[in-house]
């Protein structure tokens, strides 16, 4: 079975590369083929054959040969980014049906889509898709109110949920690298670009506080490299404690290995967060997109809305309230990720 996987890959976002990772494993008796925007890269990090994603000699070669389609996982239908990013890949599924090619949108969250008119587009051509998994319930209820029903929905979860934990000591091991010192206890800050209000300030504060109240050492982590630098040193430049940045470009099993020695996470990107519900890590989430709020209230674990006012004081009760508490619903994500590859293997 040769199937042709398109989504966000080859860019150097560690949470991209672990639902790729994720479909490697899960996909064992196929021959997959990646669009990737570095095939080199890709090749080189999961030993699968990739081809350009800007291609589209490449893409039209490799659609006539495959069997299966696959979309996704990420959130690939949305407009928010860029509408650009939105046709690319709604052009993909298009010229895949006119090749009667089955069509998989796979682990993906839907939205938010702005626009009567880019809603009525996505509605009709998802609807000649043959199969659609949904990595959270919400995703699930905007495909109804667009009218998106005619193929089989499912939700399922993110396919990182099955990857399995790596060595907590490999993660040990880098950190020592990185000039973390041992024998600390450790906060991670995962911080991504955003548009807006700044608020790198109040979380600045939020990290001194945990430093003179918990003592705390914070350490950055870069889930895209070099983009979350910029916003990283923003945070840094209002710190008056000490803090480390891990510089190393990481795979997703030493990223998830790192966590694995937090004593808490704040974290902005999803995957910093699943990789910390993953870890049984305490976390507080900094939700800048509807799929960081869907997945925190998933796992029952707090979370705050950067669009609306950063009250410190709120978010230090928060904190609070992530140190004794764990996450739920870990069993069901996991059990779900699998689904997402039997309902493709079967």
């Amino acid at each position: 079975m040769n199937v042709l996987v398109s989504g966000y890959y080859g860019l150097g976002n560690i949470g991209d590369e672990a639902v790729l990772q994720a479909i490697v494993k899960g996909l064992t008796n196929a021959k997959i083929t990646v669009l990737s925007a570095n095939p080199e890269l890709t090749i080189r990090q999961h030993n699968i054959r990739a081809v350009n994603r800007n291609n589209p000699f490449s893409l039209l070669f490799e659609l006539l040969r495959t069997n299966i389609f696959i979309s996704g996982g990420g959130t690939l239908f949305q407009n928010i980014t860029s509408s650009r990013s939105l046709i690319y890949y709604l052009c993909q599924i298009i010229l895949a049906k006119l090749l009667f090619k089955k069509v998989i949108v796979f682990a993906q969250g839907f939205g938010p889509v702005k626009g009567r008119e880019w809603q009525r587009l996505i509605s009709l051509i998802l609807n000649k898709v043959n199969l659609i998994t949904l990595r959270d319930k919400d995703s699930f209820e905007e495909l109804q109110k667009l009218g998106i029903n005619k193929p089989k929905i499912e939700v399922t979860a993110d396919p990182t949920f099955t990857l399995p934990l790596p060595d907590k000591a490999i993660g040990r091991k880098i950190l020592k690298i990185e000039g973390v010192p041992e024998g600390k206890k450790l906060v991670g800050i995962v911080v991504r670009n955003l548009k807006g209000k700044p608020f790198d300030q109040q979380l600045a504060e939020i990290i001194n506080w945990l430093k003179q109240t918990y003592d705390y050492l914070p350490v950055f982590l870069l889930f895209k490299s070099p983009a979350d630098m910029e916003p990283t040193v923003h945070v840094v430049k209002h710190l008056i404690t000490d803090s480390k940045v891990v510089f190393r470009e990481s795979t997703p099993d030493e990223m998830l290995a790192i966590i694995a020695n937090l004593d808490l996470l704040i974290g902005m990107r999803l995957h910093s967060l699943i990789f910390a519900a993953m870890n049984s890590i305490p976390m507080l989430g900094l939700s800048y997109d509807p799929k960081v709020e869907s997945f925190m209230k998933e796992i029952d674990q707090p979370y705050i809305k950067l669009d609306e006012d950063f009250d410190i004081e709120h978010v230090k009760t928060l904190v609070k309230t992530a140190l004794g508490k764990k996450s739920t619903n870990l069993t069901s994500l996991q059990q779900r990720a699998k689904r997402n590859f039997e309902v493709i293997n079967a």
